[in-house]
Formats: C-alpha cells, structure tokens, sequence
C-alpha cells in the first residue's frame, strides 16, 4: 500500500481545439504544458489505444486503464472511446486519456477510486489543458464516494492464455471491460496491470514483461496475438505464474465445460428441429392421374420440395445462431463446397445460396462432438504450464458431461 503521502502527477490526451469555432488540430497530449520524462511514453500509449478498431453501432464509453510504465510508475487513467472529432465530417474514432501517475504498488482499491476520481473530474470541466497537475493520494481517496456493489456478469473466455504472458478477453459490448473488473480481485499482486480496448498491433508482449496483464479488444476486430513474456537468453528460470493468471486459469477450466456442453447441447437441439422439418407433409396435395391415383412425382416438384426443405432449414439455423451467422458464412459455403464436392446428391441449385448455407451449417455443427471438444480442451492446455494428470482429467469431464448431456435429450 503507498503512502498516504504519495504524489500523483496529472495528464490529458485529447484533441486539439483552437478558435471559435473550435477547429480541430488533431489528437496530442495536451497536459501538463510543459514535456515531462514521461510525457512521451505516455502520448504513445494513448495513440495506440486510439487505434483500437471501435465498433460504429457502440456508443461512447468510459474505461478503466492501468498499466505500469517503463520507469516503474503506475499510469492511472480514465480511456474514453468512440468520441467524435470537430472536423466537418464528425468522424468517430477519437479518445481522451484522462489520467495520473502513481506509485506502481498502488493496490486495485485505490486504484480504482483514483478511477472515479478522474471520471468526476472530467465531467467537471471541458478543458483538457486544465486537467494536468500535482495531486496528493490521501487527498484524492478523502475525495471518492464508497465504491458501488459490484456487479455479477455472464463470465467471458480468454482468446489467448500464456501462463507467462497475458489474459486477452474479447469484448461483446462497449462497457464489458470495466464489468468485469473483478478479475482484478483474483490475487492480483503488486504488479498487475489491466488494458482496457486495443488493436492487433498493440504491443502486448511488451507491457507483459512489467507484470501480469489482462487486455480486451473488440470482438469484431480480428486480433489472436501472442503474449508471452520474453525469456532471457543466457539464464533458463523456472515458470513463474502470478496470482491473477492462476486464479483466472482455474476458472477457465469450468468456463470451458460449460461453453462445450452448451454448444453440444444446442446442436443435438438443431437436429430435433431439423428432424421436425423433415417429417413435416408438403404444403401442397399431388394431382390425381385419370385413374384417381396420385400421379408419379415429377423431378420438378422434387427439387421444389428439396428447396423449400434447404430453406426453412437455413431460417431455424440462422435464428439459433443469430449473431455468429453473419460471420460463419463464409465458412458454411466452403464447408457445403467441399461435401458437394465428394456427394454430388448434396449438390443445390447455384440460386439455392439459403440451401447450400444450410447444408454447411449442419456439416459445421455435426463436427463439435464429444471426441472434438475432448481434443480441443487437450490442445488449448497443452504446454501451458498445467499438470498433464490435470489436463487429462479436465478433458474427460467434459466429455463426460457432453454425452450425460445428451441422455435427456434438448430443452
């Protein structure tokens, strides 16, 4: 724990205004006036922020961020994303890093009340040049309302996990980060350090090397960045795992028989629906021949019930999966090209795309069985430091619990 005494030196990153009308001259550190040593490190890690691919449909949004910097300074700061600039087009895509430095053991309470600090700070003024200075840390504490009852949000998976590097999370929504900032109660330690949005070409693996790091980027971005910690070259150490990284690894092992039996359950629930529709009769009775028997089916009307079939199959598959839909079709279409390929009886009309996006789907979806998802766990574990007895009984119970799953049958 710092001293109550201890100093907090003030900075703004923002954009540039000057006139009247304001007129934009783009985005720099703005405070303090004068360059400090740090003033660099600092602008460059708010442009990188910047960066950041911030989704057009999210609105603005405030972020907590904490990282410690290369002269052993902890950055305290509020990130505010998807803010739009004064030129004439307005565009999206501006931040403001409203922040402070601070002694780098600041423990996660503090830090988060210097957090709420900050934030009322801003929305107390509008001038970014007048939000540098001198600060003293028992000051800014006496000053933080009790901090609010924390909330209880769906759990996320990691995208990438290095048991010497970072936890990247992939965010669903623009205030995902900071609901989950209880991770940061999970044996955080002195040099824990928490990102909030970045970009494919953050430098992770760099800021991983002061402490542990966890990091969120945009769930549409497509961002699978390694982490690790760089090993020095002459001097092999033991595996060290921090606290934090090992209390969130241990919750991942759960996260992940959840999400498997989920997935495994939904596609068993798909293939009752899919056999509903099948039994289904056409909608429209066969004409009788002149002896008042149905008349042979024509070819025509077979390929019009095949049809009919591929698409209301493509519409129970697309409401199941909704927002993933749109960014596995791609991969349905390939997926239905290659089986085409080998089964020409597969093979729809070229016009029939609802059709062939169904096939693909169900192919796709019968591929995340109960062996795959038991390779799957091995593969995502392996090498990262964990027991090898403890991968092997992780991965059998989620095996096991997919086909116990089963023996009920979907909701």
């Amino acid at each position: 724990m710092s001293p109550p005494s201890a100093p907090l030196d003030g900075f703004a990153y923002g954009e540039h205004l000057e006139g009247l009308p304001p007129r934009s001259l783009g985005y720099r550190l703005l405070a303090p006036p004068e360059p400090a040593p740090w003033s660099a490190e600092v602008e460059a890690l708010a442009r990188r922020l910047q960066g950041a691919p911030y989704p057009d449909h999210w609105p603005p949004t405030d972020l907590f961020c904490s990282v410690l910097l290369a002269d052993g300074r902890r950055l305290i700061a509020v990130a505010r994303y998807g803010l739009a600039d004064h030129t004439p087009s307005r565009r999206r895509g501006g931040l403001e890093l409203i922040g402070v430095l601070a002694p780098a053991e600041l423990d996660v309470s503090s830090a988060l009340a210097v957090y709420r600090w900050l934030q009322a700070r801003r929305a107390q003024s509008d001038n970014l040049h007048a939000l540098g200075g001198h600060f003293a840390l028992a000051e800014v504490l006496a000053e933080v309302a009790p901090a609010p009852a924390p909330a209880d949000p769906v759990p996320v998976l990691p995208i990438r996990l290095w048991q010497e590097g970072a936890l990247l999370f992939a965010a669903t929504a623009p205030s995902d980060p900071d609901h989950r900032l209880g991770l940061l109660d999970q044996g955080a330690g002195r040099a824990w350090q928490w990102l909030p949005l970045v970009g494919s070409d953050f430098p992770l693996a760099a800021y991983a090397q002061r402490g542990p790091l966890v990091a969120w980027t945009p769930h549409l971005a497509g961002v699978a960045v390694k982490v690790d910690r760089k090993h020095q070259e002459d001097a092999p150490r033991a595996p060290r795992t921090s606290g934090l990284l090992v209390a969130v690894s241990a919750v991942l092992l759960i996260l992940l028989i959840l999400l498997a039996g989920a997935t495994l359950w939904e596609t068993a629930s798909l293939r009752h629906q899919v056999a509903g529709l099948a039994a289904q009769p056409p909608a429209a009775t066969r004409p009788e021949g002149p002896t008042g028997r149905a008349a042979p089916e024509q070819p025509a009307a077979a390929d019009e019930s095949r049809e009919r079939f591929a698409d209301a199959l493509h519409d129970v598959l697309e409401s199941r999966m909704k927002g993933e839909w749109e960014k596995a079709r791609p991969h349905l279409l390939a997926a239905y090209e290659h089986a085409a390929a080998g089964r020409p009886e597969l093979r729809l009309k070229d016009s029939d795309v609802k059709g062939k996006e169904a096939l693909g789907a169900v192919l796709v979806l019968s591929g995340r069985s109960a062996d795959r998802v038991d390779e799957v766990v091995r593969m995502a574990l392996k090498d990262k430091g964990y027991d090898p007895a403890l991968v092997r009984a992780a991965a059998e119970r989620v095996r096991q619990q997919l086909i116990d799953d089963l023996k009920d049958g979907p909701p």
